[in-house]
C-alpha cells in the first residue's frame, strides 16, 4: 500500500493557503469532505484528522472517520514516538492528561516545525519551542492509503450520520 504522508502534509499545507477561509471552534462532527467545502469551522484536533482524512490515510483517532475524535482520542490511538523519530505528517500533543493542544509536524529536526490551528486566524506555522507547552508527546500513526472501497464505505457512514 501506497504511504500518503506527503499527501498529510500537502493538505494541511493547503488549509494553511486557505487560512482566510478556516475558522476555529470546538464543534463536532468534524466537517468531514473532500474536496474540502470553505469555509472550514474546526479545532486543533479536527485539522489534523481532515488532513489525513483528505489524504486518504486511517483515521488517526481510531474512530472511521465518524466525525468525533480529539485530542485524547489521539493520544490513546497513536504510536508515541519520540521528538528524534517524528517525520513530516507526524503530530504533536502538547500538555497533560487529554492534551491541551496538537499540531500537524511538517518538517522534523531538532526544533519541528507544524501547521497549529489553535485559534481564530490560523492555521499558522509554528516551531515546536514557539509553543512552549510542556509536556510534549510525539505521535505516528497508519500512513498506509485505504483502499478505495474502505474509503467510500467511511464516506457513507458519515453522511448517514449527518441525517440522522
Amino acid at each position: 500500500m501506497p504511504d500518503v504522508r506527503s499527501n498529510i502534509v500537502s493538505w494541511g499545507k493547503t488549509l494553511l493557503a486557505n487560512k482566510s477561509r478556516m475558522n476555529y471552534a470546538e464543534i463536532r462532527p468534524i466537517p468531514l469532505h473532500n474536496p474540502p467545502k470553505f469555509p472550514v469551522t474546526t479545532d486543533c484536533s479536527g485539522f489534523v484528522t481532515i488532513c489525513y482524512y483528505l489524504a486518504g490515510a486511517p483515521d488517526p483517532n481510531g474512530l472511521n472517520y465518524s466525525g468525533q475524535g480529539y485530542t485524547g482520542t489521539l493520544l490513546s490511538h497513536g504510536q508515541h514516538i519520540t521528538k528524534e523519530q517524528a517525520l513530516p505528517g507526524d503530530v504533536i500533543v502538547y500538555g497533560g492528561g487529554t492534551g491541551e493542544h496538537t499540531a500537524l509536524i511538517i518538517e522534523a529536526g531538532a526544533d519541528p516545525v507544524t501547521i497549529s490551528h489553535g485559534q481564530q486566524g490560523d492555521p499558522s506555522i509554528v516551531r515546536v519551542s514557539q509553543d512552549g507547552r510542556t509536556p510534549q508527546t510525539y505521535l505516528r500513526f497508519n500512513t498506509n492509503k485505504l483502499p478505495v472501497t474502505v474509503r467510500l464505505a467511511n464516506r457513507v457512514r458519515v453522511a448517514v450520520r449527518k441525517k440522522a
